[in-house]
């Protein structure tokens, strides 16, 4: 499934990076979750934080990051219109490093017993600092600025990401942080004074029962195979009856973690409740009308999946049908290219 059980009406936020290459479809997972639970009537609410300047710690450029920002938060409002959904999105820029009450939170943190990662080399954070547009540096107390300017700028990371989650609790009264398992990095942190939901990782399509391959899910890069909300409509048909050959045979759970669901289920069950959350007729897996995540588990644990090839073709239409082409009409819609 698309993470652990949920219960009572709980605020949420969801941190993510940008892409440099293509938008991929992964992403889907926290908005359907957010979108199903409202639907049950949870009143759970969904803040997706953009945090793409983060990278500028990296050294990446400033203005690059800014649009990168811009088109990631286009893509995920037209999710949003087509899943029926409601999150408020915040950027770096427009939502967390103008407010002096965030810095004031890196202040807090950063004296916590190994939250500078000191493993990790890269320029001083006073160049990063330089390229700070004027009302991000007054937003920094002066103190501040001095205590981490020759610190090498990649080891904050871990500390911005743990005061992003104390900002967010704190200024917008949010009580829960979702995302991927591979976050124990800043979560372990983080559970000091907020709830942790991991929603299972995507795995690139090359994995195999003896050989997974994990990919953030909000980011896509070069070289990975995947889909993505770019792809047409024959391109999408061919990665899944390839991920449909390479996953037969796989159990459910990769290495025996729930974390690490099989490629091809895990699609199948983004597909399914994508179509759910526009309230379309039950999806046709086989004989079997699906409609949702918990049906498809159903269907592959007593089918197997020693034929997933068989459902190759009905899962890339709905995939199709229900996120892809919607997203792309809807950006098209709005003058946006992928």
């Amino acid at each position: 499934m698309l993470s652990e059980e949920i219960g009572e009406p709980t605020k949420f936020y969801y941190g993510m990076s940008t892409s440099r290459y293509s938008e991929p479809l992964d992403q889907l997972d926290v908005m359907l979750l957010m979108s199903k639970l409202r639907k049950q009537g949870l009143g759970n609410s969904l803040t997706i934080f953009v945090a793409g300047r983060f990278a500028q710690l990296n050294g990446r450029d400033r203005d690059e990051l800014v649009d990168s920002e811009k088109k990631k938060v286009s893509v995920l409002s037209a999710v949003a219109t087509v899943l029926d959904s409601v999150p408020v999105v915040l950027t770096t820029t427009t939502g967390l490093w103008s407010d002096p009450a965030y810095w004031k939170e890196v202040d807090r943190f950063r004296e916590w017993d190994g939250i500078l990662d000191k493993k990790r080399n890269g320029l001083p954070f006073s160049r990063v600092y330089e390229s700070f547009e004027p009302e991000l540096k007054q937003a920094m107390p002066p103190g501040l600025v001095s205590a981490i300017s020759e610190v090498d700028a990649p080891s904050l990371y871990r500390l911005f990401e743990v005061a992003e989650a104390s900002y967010m609790r704190k200024k917008m009264g949010i009580q829960a942080k979702a995302g991927p398992a591979f976050e124990e990095e800043y979560d372990r942190y983080i559970r000091n004074f907020m709830q942790i939901v991991q929603l299972s990782q995507p795995l690139d399509f090359r994995s195999t029962a003896k050989k997974i391959k994990p990919v953030v899910p909000y980011i896509g890069k070069q070289g990975e195979d995947r889909v993505f909300f770019s792809d047409g409509k024959m391109e999408l048909c061919m990665k899944m009856k390839k991920l449909a050959n390479r996953a037969s045979g796989q159990p459910i759970y990769l290495d025996g973690n729930p974390k690490f669901m099989n490629p091809f289920v895990r699609m199948s069950v983004l597909a399914v409740e994508a179509a759910a959350q526009q309230d379309s007729a039950p999806v046709m897996l086989g004989s079997a009308p699906m409609s949702n995540g918990a049906a498809v588990a159903r269907l592959f644990r007593k089918a197997g999946t020693g034929k997933l090839m068989k459902y190759a073709s009905a899962v890339s239409e709905c995939i199709w049908a229900y996120a892809v082409k919607p997203v792309q009409d809807e950006l098209k819609r709005r003058g946006v290219e992928l």
